[in-house]
């Protein structure tokens, strides 16, 4: 009797696993399609060449003022390394510039420079981005979908570990 339970059990999980398969298949080949048609970091948005994260980066120095790598790495939600190298990437373009604080030597700022105040005008604001533009086409049901559905797959991976 108790190895018939079991039985019943195992065939249960996977005819479960076989219902969920080609879920997970359609999210594995939709995942980067999405990821690559809207992936903007990378790209220009404005003249020359200053993408989406440098754009980002030098509306929060006009905005707000110098702030540290520390500082930026929080708000932009990155690594230390990341900002450090996507700051370098600014810095080289002439359009932010370092300086150390006068009372703690240990600190380093990062100021948007003139150009850089330029650059950050020219680039595209944030709700012209290809997922604000993607998510405007979609209808309010459709909307509301894809977030439930992002909330519950981040929710299930999360539990997982």
């Amino acid at each position: 009797m108790r190895g018939d339970y079991y039985f019943g059990r195992i065939i249960r999980m996977r005819k479960e696993r076989m219902e969920e398969r080609p879920a997970v298949e359609e999210i594995s080949r939709l995942y980067p399609a999405v990821h690559r048609c809207l992936r903007m970091s990378g790209q220009p948005v404005g003249e020359g060449d200053v993408t989406a994260r440098m754009a980002s980066v030098l509306r929060r120095l006009v905005a707000q003022g110098p702030l540290t790598v520390g500082e930026l790495a929080g708000q932009l939600r990155l690594s230390m390394a990341a900002t450090t190298e996507l700051v370098d990437r600014v810095e080289d373009r002439g359009l932010v510039v370092r300086a150390r604080d006068r009372r703690d030597r240990r600190r380093v700022f990062v100021r948007v420079t003139d150009a850089g105040h330029a650059a950050a005008l020219t680039a595209l604001p944030r709700e012209e981005d290809p997922l604000a533009r993607a998510v405007r086409a979609m209808t309010p049901g459709e909307r509301q979908g894809l977030v439930d559905g992002l909330r519950a797959l981040l929710r299930a991976a999360r539990a997982d570990g």
